[in-house]
């Protein structure tokens, strides 16, 4: 995840003429960025963490393998992360629980994590996920007045049920094939139960399929924090870059102390159907 120096901008207005206005970035020492994600299903639970690179940076973010990585639950129970020494370059500053391990639901987690001589805490609630009880499929209908040279025409139908005496956010990733796969590079989808009612019934996707594919959604839980943080990268992914458009910043974290990033506590439903259509 990079960082981002906020810019401010000043605007002259001129009769006949432009004046070009250079923007001293400064750079600035690097910030520790946590990504870390917990959910009710063993293999998935991962900490990773890095050092923060300037906004015009283009090369990858420096790795840290010696942090301390700690895990405790509100009833006081605590686990440790362990570095992953996977032997390739990827898999330096990422740390696993033990195996097997996973979060339970109705619990509240601590992450601590210790570098670069400082402490960082984030905490989470590990949130109920409504099932999801079927899909079916359909021609989408804008595909097949206008076919897309992929040919993907087909949209899944998600049915669940909502409960309502909670105020719910979910985070929906959609496969093909059993590739993660979205619209746009810039895609996040996140949604709340105000849209979408008691009942999740026939609600379309936003990815579209082929005939004979295999589709599956994932659906996470989130806080109201990691609905928040999620909507921040969609802001912050879909900028332009424009004089209209609101200077680049960090995506809120939950982290204290400093440390960019975000600790994602979750229980997840998934559902799979062929398109047989």
């Amino acid at each position: 995840m990079k960082r981002y120096l906020p810019i401010l901008m000043f605007s002259a207005l001129l009769s006949g003429c432009d004046v070009p206005i250079d923007l001293d970035l400064d750079q600035t020492p690097p910030e520790v960025t946590i990504e870390a994600l917990l959910t009710n299903r063993p293999g998935e639970p991962f900490v990773r963490v890095t050092l923060s690179v300037d906004f015009y940076y283009e090369g990858h973010a420096t790795r840290l393998n010696d942090a301390i990585v700690t895990l405790r639950n509100d009833l006081g129970q605590s686990v440790a992360f362990s570095h992953y020494a996977g032997g390739s370059a990827d898999s330096v500053g990422y740390y696993l629980p033990p195996e097997g391990f996973a979060g339970q639901v109705g619990r509240i987690y601590t992450l601590t994590v210790f570098a670069q001589g400082k402490t960082f805490e984030a905490t989470d609630s590990l949130k109920y996920v409504t099932s999801i009880d079927s899909l079916s499929y359909r021609p989408n209908r804008f595909a097949e007045q206008d076919p897309p040279s992929d040919g993907k025409t087909y949209e899944l139908l998600i049915y669940a049920k909502e409960p309502q005496e909670s105020k719910d956010y979910y985070l929906v990733k959609y496969y093909r094939n059993d590739s993660l796969t979205y619209n746009g590079d810039s895609d996040v989808y996140v949604l709340d139960d105000y849209g979408v009612g008691e009942n999740i019934d026939g609600v379309p996707s936003a990815v579209l399929y082929s005939d004979n594919d295999l589709a599956r959604i994932e659906m996470f839980s989130l806080t109201r924090e990691g609905f928040l943080f999620y909507n921040d990268l969609v802001t912050i992914m879909n900028s332009d870059g424009g004089m209209f458009s609101p200077p680049p910043a960090n995506p809120r974290t939950n982290f204290s102390n400093g440390a960019l990033g975000f600790f994602q506590v979750s229980a997840a439903s998934e559902r799979s159907i062929v398109v047989d259509y």
